[in-house]
């Protein structure tokens, strides 16, 4: 139908959207809830509260706490796992 193309490109569109509030706030040193936080937790792959990874769950404390992550976690973030959450999600639309 003529609404599917509309619908995905409006799906990926917000997620674009989404992760540069997460890059953003993140960069202010701002703390992330609701669908940021999501957003952020699912970039790092983080289905469970504890992934057995020091550095992953340390992040994700970081963020669910609303604690500033440090410049290595923070280069993590918005250079490795959110770009790697937003290719994948233009790959698969």
């Amino acid at each position: 139908s003529l609404g599917a193309p509309k619908e995905d490109g409006g799906h990926m569109s917000s997620f674009s959207s989404q992760c540069g509030h997460v890059r953003r706030r993140l960069s202010r040193n701002q703390p992330l809830t609701g669908t940021l936080l999501q957003v952020a937790l699912d970039a790092i792959g983080d289905g469970v509260r504890q992934t057995g990874d020091d550095l992953l769950d340390g992040i994700s404390t970081k963020l669910r706490s609303g604690t500033p992550l440090d410049e290595y976690e923070l280069h993590l973030m918005l250079d490795v796992f959110l770009l790697h959450a937003r290719l994948a999600a233009a790959s698969a639309a």
